[in-house]
């Protein structure tokens, strides 16, 4: 067995965690074929041995204490594996929200719950891991080792100790004097933020039930190549997919009555070295806040353009890793101080939680080949009132977009029709 420390981002993801907002995240692959569960159980094993963080439970802790520690297993006693019949996509759908109302225990290893839902055609894979344990990234990248170990087919992973890197302060840091300067001009900007009033999405329909409703939307290949196609120059995939969600939200609310001005999204920022960006299970994933101001009768291409100008000068100074930067404070902080901290946030009136997020995986490596055709789903967690969060990732030739909506702002209705209104925006 190996000890090491929670990071930065381990420990505020693990110090979010509660039981009315499962701090997890969402990772599903629907297949066109049955699958054996015994075999299945065999291939999670394999997975798991590849990597360490896959293996890790919590160590003990007192609240005087400054740190956590991760306790990695060699090999994984329990293979948390459930198999459930679902008839239908309404089974499916019960059987998916069923699995996210509960964060894994981190008491025994794995950090990670998977059920296969066995329909009368074909099976689909969901994988819920805590977001303490790893991010959109790792739960696409532990997938991808299932499948692979259930397929035979070779497993690659980087040459380097996925241990060794787990620290995410040494990819987070400034790299010269100008990020430095660059991440003192966001703090001077953002200090402005508990003055202004923030745009919320106007609910409707939604209940006091804990935890989340999902809807999954699938584009064509053609509809995905159209939505490429919107990119202006220097713009990406994931600027127009933000200028579309503050759209969306701006004609919901209009709807609605209620106004939506000054919106500010929350965008993962990928702090991997680009030569393993989509490697190693740990948390690198820290976040910004692209702020987007809508003005009457703007277009969506004039949204997309200034959203871009925002995340190219994002990548250009560095700031992404200006989150972590901030968490070093809390990190000095005793266990008992660092789990308060979280209920500090109502307090201030939530000023300091955004509208809604919004995060991209990109386009991700293909499946073994057996599983040809699969479809796939992600979504990160929120907690009120970010009501909102849309997960994205794109697999071949068609992207996927997912709703994980608190029940607190929608209803399944309303969960269906924001989302269809969104696609309508993306789809013009």
């Amino acid at each position: 067995m190996t000890s090491i420390p929670l990071s930065l981002l381990d420990e505020l993801y693990l110090n979010l965690d509660r039981a009315s907002e499962p701090w997890t995240v969402q990772y599903e692959v629907r297949l066109r074929q049955h699958l054996d569960t015994e075999r299945l159980a065999g291939a999670i094993a394999a997975a798991a041995r590849r990597h360490p963080l896959a293996r890790a439970r919590l160590a003990s802790w007192r609240f005087q204490d400054r740190n956590y520690q991760w306790e990695i297993d060699d090999e994984l006693s329990h293979i948390p594996l459930t198999a459930v019949a679902c008839d239908d996509e309404e089974a499916l759908a019960k059987q998916r929200e069923r699995l996210f109302t509960t964060t894994p225990s981190l008491e025994q290893a794995p950090p990670f719950a998977i059920v296969v839902a066995c329909g009368p055609e074909s099976d689909s894979i969901l994988l819920n891991l805590h977001h303490a344990a790893g991010d959109g990234v790792s739960a696409a990248r532990l997938m991808l080792s299932i499948l692979r170990a259930y397929a035979g087919v070779e497993d690659r992973v980087p040459p380097l100790d996925p241990l060794e890197v787990h620290d995410v302060r040494r990819f987070s840091a400034a790299r010269s004097a100008a990020e430095r300067r660059a991440r003192r001009r966001v703090l001077a900007t953002e200090a402005w933020r508990p003055f202004v009033r923030m745009t919320r999405v106007a609910r409707e329909g939604g209940d006091e039930r804990p935890a989340y409703g999902f809807e999954l939307l699938s584009f064509s290949p053609e509809q995905t190549g159209a939505l490429f196609a919107l990119r202006p120059r220097d713009a990406t995939v994931n600027d127009v997919l933000l200028a579309g969600l503050a759209v969306a939200i701006g004609r919901w609310n209009a709807a609605h009555g209620r106004s939506a001005q000054l919106m500010a999204l929350t965008m993962p920022v990928n702090l991997r070295p680009s030569e393993w960006r989509q490697e190693v299970v740990a948390n690198y994933s820290s976040w910004v806040t692209v702020w987007i101001r809508l003005a009457p009768g703007e277009d969506l291409s004039s949204i997309v353009e200034r959203v871009g100008a925002r995340t190219r000068a994002i990548k250009r100074d560095g700031t992404g890793g200006l989150a972590v930067d901030l968490l070093e404070v809390s990190g000095r902080l005793r266990i008992f101080a660092k789990r308060w901290l979280q209920y500090l946030i109502p307090l201030t009136g939530n000023v300091v939680v955004d509208t809604a997020s919004l995060s991209n995986l990109g386009r991700l490596e293909a499946l073994p080949s057996q599983f040809g055709g699969a479809a796939v789903s992600f979504s990160p967690p929120g907690r009120m009132p970010l009501g909102v969060s849309i997960g994205v990732v794109t697999l071949e030739d068609r992207l996927y977009l997912t709703l994980r909506y608190r029940h607190a702002q929608f209803g399944p209705e309303a969960a269906r029709r924001f989302t269809t209104l969104y696609r309508n925006v993306l789809l013009g």
